[in-house]
């Protein structure tokens, strides 16, 4: 058990991020609760981190206003884990994985719930996107959708696994290039196909204004193998670096034509990319916490405009492991009326992971 002063934290919006920092950095945290009580997924997050890991210890103040955590070690292995329908399953494997790189052994989770829903992104979204950041940092990872279940409903089942490795690799993504192609994914779950294919085929219209090359395909649970019902769309652009992964997700909305949610795919999409930078919104976080993982070495990636969570996530880094990030302009890829892209650098932590020789 660490001797360390906690950190002290007010509320649990970043409740994940602490943990997995806290576990990652060895430092104990208290998280003070601005409500009267956990969610049911926060709990359920805990139940999961106190699976993964060995040498965890929690608890609850006796005026049950204040959560004392302090980390063990991550411990992986082979195990599976019921997710609350509140909360998409992709609420654990965020977290999930940035601690299994660094597990004493490789690791393949079993997780029931819901597969999409509309507070998180979708499992397609970690299988297509997430995991290729965990690739080019070096560790080698994969997501198989076993059966899909929508929110509120849930019953989908995700097989994740993810090898554990020595250190992350040290990673410069400076220059975006030019995007050579759109490939995107149509999923649903226990609804009508021809509502999928209404949606991907207007979305595929509206790219194909800017793009030849552009191919949606469809992943459609059926009934019997899929619980709950829903649909929506992924899209990712690959450039002609390799390393650029810019997506945009979006789900059709109750009683929302297929045909508006195409079209609104397509034009969130378009201005993710008019961003100008090589990681999108979403997995921002992910990737400035990877880049505070890595090697004592100078990392560099492009990003877009900061979102609030990525700001929080800065300072996480600094607080946690002590590395703070040179953020500098890109002024010569700038587009008139939109903020310019951003160069993130800083020399990582050289978080090693003890249990895993050589490498």
């Amino acid at each position: 058990m660490s001797t360390r002063a906690p950190l002290q934290v007010t509320g649990t919006s970043l409740l994940r991020y602490h943990i997995v920092c806290s576990i990652l950095s060895k430092k104990p945290v208290d998280l003070v609760l601005t409500n009267a009580c956990l969610q049911d997924f926060e709990v359920n997050f805990l139940k999961f981190i106190e699976r993964l890991t060995a040498g965890s210890h929690m608890r609850l103040s006796v005026d049950r206003s204040t959560l004392h955590f302090t980390p063990g070690f991550v411990l992986g292995g082979v195990f599976s884990h019921e997710v609350p329908t509140s909360r998409c399953v992709t609420y654990l494997v965020d977290a999930a994985i940035l601690l299994l790189p660094f597990a004493k052994h490789p690791s393949v989770i079993t997780l029931t719930g819901a597969t999409q829903g509309e507070l998180d992104a979708s499992v397609d979204t970690v299988r297509s996107v997430s995991v290729r950041w965990l690739q080019i940092f070096g560790v080698a990872a994969s997501l198989r959708v076993v059966r899909r279940g929508a929110a509120p409903t849930g019953n989908g089942c995700i097989i994740l696994t993810v090898e554990n490795v020595r250190r992350l690799r040290s990673v410069t993504v400076e220059d975006r290039g030019a995007i050579k192609r759109v490939r995107g994914v149509a999923f649903a779950s226990n609804c009508s196909g021809d509502l999928v294919q209404r949606a991907a085929s207007t979305c595929k219209g509206e790219l194909l204004n800017f793009l030849p090359d552009v191919y949606i395909v469809s992943d459609i649970g059926a009934g019997g193998h899929s619980v709950g019902s829903g649909y929506g769309l992924l899209l990712i652009a690959e450039t002609i670096t390799g390393k650029c992964v810019v997506s945009q997700e979006t789900t059709g909305g109750l009683r929302e034509p297929p045909e508006d949610v195409g079209v609104r795919c397509a034009k969130l999409f378009l201005d993710q990319v008019a961003l100008g930078g090589c990681v999108d919104a979403h997995h921002q976080p992910l990737v400035l916490l990877l880049l505070g993982l890595s090697p004592d070495e100078a990392s560099t990636i492009r990003f877009g405009p900061l979102t609030d969570v990525a700001v929080s996530m800065l300072v996480l880094i600094e607080q946690y492991f002590g590395v703070s990030c040179a953020i500098k302009a890109d002024s010569s890829a700038c587009i008139p009326q939109i903020q310019p892209p951003l160069l993130v650098s800083c020399i990582g932590s050289n978080a090693i992971n003890v249990s895993k020789k050589g490498g």
